[in-house]
């Protein structure tokens, strides 16, 4: 039986940007020498973006500049991380030729979650995987495996927190994402648990480290070889191609593109389509995503057949190429990749509206069916939700379900557009009211609504959109955000004390189209 050696070792603590060119070192490693190498180490604080994320989507960018926190881009996909000392990291390569014809991008991923499990169990910790590529203890969020797949090598980074300071966390991350728990809504801060709250008894990093290198091998059926750290002195790095489209930020309205995203289960895609002068081609395309995808160029290869294409022929065109690639796309797949580009291509007829591309872009249309137009929402639409965070934090009706028009806010105009369409208005005071409300109106067979929230709060909460199953349009507020303000917590509880602002140059030209309702 042929072996197959994987070195072993742990390197120190060194910055985000040492710890990104040591992989590629150790990519190409791999492949030269024909072994495994698998290391442990720490970051020094960084924010880590995922392979194919925007950075304006991952992190907050000023914050990370005025803490001194670096931003790099990891080899991986998945979504934005903070890493610090206080995590356990590991990097794993081999190369691409020991894979067998199942170890595709979702199987290889999660046989090797797994074996981190079984590790973590044989401790006593009682862990398990949640999809796409977490690990988690009692639905709280205690590590996560990330993978790519190169053209000779494979890469597979893992990070188990074993303490985390998630007050630097929300300020780094741009929007951590919460979980349904049976419990209910598990907050950003509660989202995550780390080895120091768990009670087990006489766990070091040490015996962690010699538990996870056991599974991982024998996962792999590798034969460990221990040695001291090995800088790489003289390998050059791999050609990995990193996507430089990606690492533009996605101004919202410095431009005149088209932009849209998609929660998925396998995490949020991202659409930006820069259109030509006439309109009816696009010019160049931009795909984003805290997602997993494979080939790790796919993004790029898309953004380049929908380059000069009518936009009548663009998902034809998408669908082909799609069709002519090896994709692997976990919690995804080539369904949602056309629904997000018809979602985009839906801004030219949002403008239709009398919109301009800005205010296009801050519509948020839920189309359970995928049918419906946004004209034929807003000709159906019965209710109009707002959110109690754009009254002024002096209105005593602030937290109230009702609204006195008393002409000091734009909420009042907003209650006086909606009356005069004989529509029911109703003031979202918390989440948990969103979720009755919409309920209800599911009960009482509205046929759609419209409403106001950022679109964080739609990304965080589809799941309630969704469960609903009433078309939507809604529209994107702006102003002070509980989640660039880090009070998420207070604003779940409905407490959020900062004002956000209706754009009512937007709700005005939105509500042209609701036809006013016969009375009895």
């Amino acid at each position: 039986m042929t072996v197959r050696p994987c070195r072993v070792w742990t390197d120190g603590i060194a910055p985000g940007a040492e710890q990104v060119a040591r992989d590629l070192r150790h990519l190409a490693g791999s492949v030269a020498a024909d072994e495994a190498r698998l290391r442990f180490h720490r970051y020094e604080p960084t924010a880590s973006l995922g392979r194919h994320e925007a950075v304006c989507h991952g992190v907050r960018g000023t914050y990370c500049d005025e803490a001194g926190i670096p931003v790099v881009r990891r080899l991986t996909g998945g979504g934005a991380l903070y890493l610090a000392p206080g995590q356990c990291c590991l990097s794993l390569t081999l190369p691409r030729h020991w894979l067998g014809e199942g170890d595709t991008l979702t199987a290889l991923m999660a046989r090797l979650n797994r074996a981190l499990v079984r590790a973590l169990v044989g401790l006593g910790i009682p862990a398990h995987t949640a999809f796409p590529n977490d690990l988690e203890v009692s639905g709280r969020k205690l590590g996560a495996g990330f993978l790519a797949i190169e053209a000779g090598a494979v890469l597979y980074q893992a990070v188990i927190l074993e303490s985390l300071d998630t007050e630097v966390l929300l300020k780094v991350l741009r929007a951590p994402r919460e979980k349904l728990s049976a419990q209910g809504i598990l907050s950003a801060r509660h989202r995550f648990i780390t080895l120091e709250e768990l009670p087990v008894r006489d766990l070091d990093m040490e015996t962690l480290k010699v538990a996870v290198t056991r599974s991982l091998l024998g996962e792999l059926a590798l034969e460990g070889i221990m040695t001291a750290p090995d800088p790489e002195k003289g390998v050059s790095s791999p050609d990995v191609p990193m996507d430089p489209a990606l690492d533009e930020d996605w101004p919202e309205s410095a431009d005149r593109s088209w932009q849209a995203f998609l929660p998925t289960p396998g995490g949020i895609l991202q659409l930006r389509l820069l259109p030509d002068e006439s309109g009816r081609v696009i010019r160049a395309a931009h795909f984003s995503g805290a997602v997993h995808v494979a080939p790790p160029d796919l993004f790029l290869s898309l953004a380049e057949t929908l380059a000069g294409a009518p936009m009548e022929a663009a998902e034809v065109r998408m669908i082909r190429r799609l069709r002519a690639e090896d994709v692997q796309l976990p919690g995804l797949g080539p369904d949602e990749l056309c629904r997000l580009l018809r979602l985009t291509l839906g801004r030219r007829a949002e403008q239709g509206l009398g919109l301009d591309v800005r205010q296009a872009n801050r519509l948020m249309v839920h189309r359970p069916e995928g049918v419906e137009g946004v004209r034929d929402i807003l000709g159906r639409a019965s209710v109009m939700l707002v959110p109690y965070c754009a009254k002024p934090a002096w209105c005593d009706w602030r937290h109230e379900d009702a609204c006195p028009e008393c002409g000091g806010c734009d909420v009042g105009e907003a209650y006086r557009l909606a009356r005069e369409r004989g529509m029911k208005v109703v003031t979202i005071t918390r989440y948990e009211h969103l979720c009755r409300v919409l309920e209800q109106m599911q009960a009482d067979g509205e046929p759609a609504y419209v409403g106001m929230c950022c679109r964080d709060f739609y990304q965080k909460r589809i799941h309630a959109f969704r469960a609903a199953g009433i078309p939507a349009v809604l529209m994107d507020i702006t102003g002070a955000n509980c989640y660039d303000l880090n009070q998420e917590e207070a604003a779940y509880a409905g407490e959020f004390t900062a004002e956000a602002e209706l754009d009512m140059g937007l709700v005005e030209k939105v509500m042209v189209w609701v036809p006013k309702k016969p009375t009895d």
